[in-house]
Order: C-alpha cells, then sequence, then structure tokens
C-alpha cells in the first residue's frame, strides 16, 4: 500500500519533470547577424498556398544546435528545436497555422548555437495567400539527359501532402515513351498522353472510359503529338511532326529537339475524326497549339520552311492565333500576336490563363524545346493591353521553361535548373490579377535534402484539381492493347492542302 501511495504521488512531479525537459526555450542573448538565414531550398520571403505541404528545409550555417521559431498572426507559435540543420514542421502544426491565417503572414526566426553561442538571423516572412492551389500535380520523371527509356514514368502528387502515385510507369509497357500528358483544363477526368516505340499509340482517359487510338491517318504527316484540350472537354488540338533530337557541342547545350515539318489537327474524341484547314498544314512549320480561354481561338507557334539543316536548328518561331469553331468546324484566318522578327527571339509554350487575361510562354534565342536552353525565361503576354510583360522575379540565370497555369489562375508552376543548372525541378509562383509575380519556391518534399542526391528530372509539370483515380494497372491493360484508328474529316477539301500533310503524305 506504501509503495502504491507512492508512485501516484511522484508521478504528477515526474510528469512535470518531462514537459519542462520538452519545453523549447528560446535563446535570450543572441548575437544578432543582421543577415537572413542561408536555408536550402530557399524557403525565405514567399508567397505560398494556405493548402500546400510543409516548406521543410536545411539550414546552411555552420552550427550544433538549431532552433526555428514559427510565429503566426493568428494562434500559438510553432518552435522546432533540433541537433539537426534538417528541419521538419509537423503536418499539424502547419495545416493550423495556414488554415487559420489565409491572407495573413507567417514570420519565421532561425536560431544557430555554434560553440554554445547563440546566432540569431533576421526574420523572414511566408505570405499565406488567401488563392488555394490546385490540390495535385502530375509530372513526367526522367533522366537527366532525356535520353535513354530504361526508367520513366509519368506520375502524380498530392501537393496538401507528400504522396506520390504513379500514372504509368514505362516498364510495364515494353520500356517505350511515355509522353506529352495532357488535361482538360486541370480536370483529372479527362487526359490523354503518348506511347512510342513499344505499344505506339495515344491514350485518352474520358469520364471513366479509357481507349487507345492511332492518330497517323494517311492525310497527316505522323501520328499526333503535343496536345491541348478544347474547354468543351470534347476535342482536342495536336501538332503532327517530324521531330529530330540533335547531340552537337554548344556552349552550355548539349541537345537540341527540332521539327523538320509540323502541321495542326483538331481531333473529335467522340466522332474519333481529325481536321485541318489549309491555313495550319502549311509548308510552314505550326506547332504546340493552346486554346483561348473561351475556346474561339487556337493559339500556335509557327516557324518558317526548313529548307536545310541550319533552318530547321537555328530558326525562330512566332507567336500565332487563329479563330476556330469546334461546332461549325469553320476555320478563320491566321493572324501573327507576337512577331519574331520585331523580338529577336523565339516564342515558345503558349499557356492561357483560365481567366483570358494572359499567355504564358517562353522566349529563348532561337527554337522551340527550351528545356535544353540555358537562356530560355518565362514571359506573360496581356492580352488586353497586347503587350509583353516580365514578371519581375520569376526567372533565374539558368533554364526557365515549361510551364502551366493552375484552375484558378493565381498560381503557375514551371520547370527550372536554377538549384544546379543540371536537373529540371517544379517551381510555384504566385501571379496576381495585374501579372505581377511572387518568388517562385521548388515543390516541397518531406525530406529537406532530398534535391541534393535525386538524380531524375521533373518534366511537363500539369496541375490538377484532384486525383486521377483510375488506377495504373486499369491504365497499362488499355496501353497494351492494339491501337483504334482514327478517320481523316471527309469533309476537309483534301486538294486544297497545298502544305506540309498533303504532299509528305503521298510521299511516304
Amino acid at each position: 500500500m506504501k509503495n502504491t501511495m507512492f508512485k501516484i504521488q511522484v508521478l504528477p512531479v515526474i510528469l512535470v519533470i518531462l514537459l519542462a525537459a520538452c519545453k523549447t526555450e528560446i535563446p535570450q542573448n543572441t548575437e544578432k547577424t543582421n543577415k537572413l538565414p542561408v536555408l536550402y531550398p530557399d524557403y525565405t520571403d514567399l508567397t505560398i498556398p494556405p493548402n500546400i505541404a510543409p516548406l521543410n528545409f536545411l539550414i546552411k550555417e555552420k552550427g550544433e544546435k538549431y532552433i526555428v521559431r514559427f510565429t503566426p498572426e493568428n494562434g500559438k507559435p510553432v518552435v522546432i528545436n533540433s541537433k539537426s540543420p534538417a528541419i521538419k514542421i509537423k503536418t499539424g502544426d502547419w495545416k493550423r497555422m495556414l488554415s487559420e491565417n489565409r491572407g495573413k503572414e507567417l514570420k519565421v526566426d532561425v536560431f544557430v548555437s555554434e560553440n554554445g553561442n547563440w546566432k540569431q538571423f533576421n526574420t523572414f516572412t511566408q505570405q499565406i495567400s488567401n488563392d488555394e492551389i490546385d490540390s495535385y500535380l502530375s509530372y513526367r520523371l526522367i533522366n537527366s539527359a532525356y535520353v535513354l527509356w530504361f526508367e520513366m514514368g509519368i506520375y502524380q502528387r498530392n501537393l496538401e501532402n507528400f504522396e506520390q502515385d504513379v500514372i504509368i510507369q514505362n516498364k510495364s509497357v515494353g520500356g517505350g515513351c511515355v509522353n506529352c500528358h495532357s488535361l482538360s483544363r486541370n480536370n483529372p477526368e479527362k487526359f490523354m498522353f503518348h506511347i512510342r516505340a513499344k505499344f505506339p499509340g495515344t491514350v485518352i482517359y474520358n469520364k471513366g472510359k479509357i481507349e487507345k487510338v492511332e492518330t497517323k491517318t494517311d492525310f497527316t504527316l505522323a501520328s499526333a503529338a503535343y496536345g491541348n484540350w478544347h474547354p468543351d472537354g470534347k476535342h482536342i488540338a495536336f501538332s503532327v511532326n517530324k521531330i529530330n533530337q540533335n547531340f552537337h557541342v554548344f556552349k552550355d547545350q548539349s541537345n537540341e529537339v527540332t521539327d523538320k515539318y509540323s502541321d495542326l489537327v483538331v481531333y473529335d474524341t467522340e466522332n474519333k475524326t481529325l481536321t485541318t484547314s489549309p491555313a495550319v498544314s502549311t509548308r510552314s512549320r505550326e506547332n504546340l497549339p493552346e486554346w483561348s480561354a473561351d475556346g474561339k481561338t487556337l493559339y500556335y507557334i509557327a516557324a518558317p520552311e526548313a529548307v536545310d539543316d541550319s533552318a530547321r536548328m537555328i530558326t525562330r518561331y512566332s507567336l500565332m492565333k487563329i479563330p476556330y469553331d469546334v461546332d461549325t468546324k469553320i476555320w478563320g484566318q491566321p493572324d501573327t500576336v507576337i512577331s519574331a522578327s520585331q523580338t529577336g527571339k523565339s516564342i515558345t509554350f503558349p499557356r492561357t490563363s483560365p481567366d483570358g487575361k494572359f499567355i504564358a510562354f517562353c522566349m529563348t534565342e532561337y527554337g522551340y524545346f527550351t528545356i535544353h536552353h540555358k537562356k530560355s525565361d518565362i514571359f506573360l503576354f496581356d492580352i488586353e493591353k497586347q503587350q509583353i510583360v516580365n514578371p519581375e522575379g520569376l526567372n533565374s540565370t539558368e533554364t526557365d521553361s515549361y510551364h502551366s497555369w493552375s484552375s484558378n489562375g493565381r498560381w503557375l508552376i514551371f520547370s527550372s535548373r536554377r538549384m544546379d543548372g543540371v536537373h529540371t525541378r517544379t517551381f510555384i509562383a504566385h501571379i496576381d490579377q495585374s501579372g505581377k509575380a511572387g518568388k517562385p519556391f521548388v515543390l516541397p518534399q518531406e525530406n529537406p535534402e532530398f534535391y541534393t542526391d535525386y538524380l531524375l528530372n521533373f518534366n511537363r509539370p500539369e496541375m490538377m484539381t484532384g486525383k486521377i483515380t483510375v488506377s495504373p494497372q486499369q491504365i497499362r491493360d488499355a496501353a497494351r492493347e492494339a491501337a483504334s484508328p482514327v478517320s481523316f474529316d471527309p469533309d476537309v477539301n483534301i486538294d486544297a492542302l497545298s502544305g506540309a500533310s498533303k504532299i509528305r503524305s503521298n510521299k511516304k
């Protein structure tokens, strides 16, 4: 009985001691450094979505102990005491701070102890936006050389946590190339991708139905390549290209992807027919179609005919547009939006914002496949003002390339090599209604040191409003089936196609 009473009396004392030991005290006597801490990744002074996963980071300051204090405007501070420079934020604490502080600031203080002396770095902030980001992201993972296919796949990542799931891996289709995935306005119920080499064809998933089609016809020069869904979710604009990949010795670049020929077509997913117009199937190279937000206009890029290998590789593309009515299949006349001759640069990868205000695009010295171009930068075209906007702080001295919009138009995700100049990583930036960009930040990972030794590239990031729920096994099974042929629109006057498609299809 006495022993039992002793335990009962001592237990509260032990709990008090343990709680006191667990409590993190903020150092009182610190040396003020008057500088921001060096973090990896750099998550200082950002605008972040209120539903993003924790921004874990590595403190790149010499020390033995580390304390990080997160102070929201609403709610209690969160303090992390660590003997490691790798700072991991508890998901529950992070979500609470973000949910309670939309539109407000989160202040972050970093303390580092070296030889028993504490240093305090300048406070930095993370502005929590009211604008949510789409909850999922899809991307292709591929080796850094973009050549070998032994390890390639399309994956989806939950942006609100760190979960990554397979959409399709190329080992399930005989090691073929899986590429050019595209969604209908960020809708995970409507997506497509191509398979090259083994089991070739285009796999289309549309509201529970999955099928594989062969888009090459007797009147088109190749199978469909780069695609963009019409807002109606029924039509997809494609380029059809003869693509070359060249390896050479240029400073800061060893690989160049070019198209020798390129036309545009529109695919009707319900009737399984392709149509085109002489206006977008010419000797010039029409490429990378992109629908306007209202679906009435098709934007694309175009370059002069490739009369020789030099013209094929070292060429500049202009941004073009052409009216098209998907219901009546009536085309208008092409018009130049941004002229390469005026900018002295090449325009590529146009992507229209959901509100119809902007076209995000890449501009580089030449060519269109900018992932290999160190001088590639991302710009906005203000459609109403008809002027190019250079979003301050968005670009870097390394490659900044392929991009996509969130469904609300407030977030731009893009590919960049700014972290090491070699590997392509996915970056996120807030874009306000005037086109002003927030400081970009890399896709957060659970392990703060993830990007230091991860060798695969994140390719063609596309935001999604939810998760693709069809299983990888279902996609694999559909991908391994024989592709169903599509028909060429009988209403198109074949003799009127004086451009590339008609002439080259007769040469095969």
